[in-house]
């Protein structure tokens, strides 16, 4: 149902040797200024790879609470109740 994304730690992996191949240069010298610019698209590259992600408990208890509140609504169409009824729709934990 959900698309994980392909080889999540490549990315990772070499956003991390590219780290540590920049601690062994100067700030100054020109192949930090290259490894620089190469850690920023790898950063690009790894944060188009990541979406959120929703759980899957989370998307149950949103149902159930809409499945609760048509409910209510439903039997409000019907019969008259108070108020009170909202108190049974669980709120959202987050």
């Amino acid at each position: 149902m959900f698309n994980k994304a392909k080889n999540p730690a490549g990315i990772d992996l070499v956003i991390k040797l590219a780290t540590d191949e920049l601690l062994k240069h100067q700030p100054e010298s020109p192949e930090y200024v290259k490894i620089v610019d190469q850690l920023e698209r790898l950063n690009k590259i790894a944060l188009s790879n990541r979406r959120d992600r929703v759980s899957t408990d989370g998307i149950i208890a949103s149902l159930t609470s809409l499945l609760g509140i048509g409910m209510i609504i439903r039997h409000e169409q019907l019969n008259v109740i108070t108020t009170k009824a909202i108190g049974f729709v669980t709120k959202a934990r987050i």
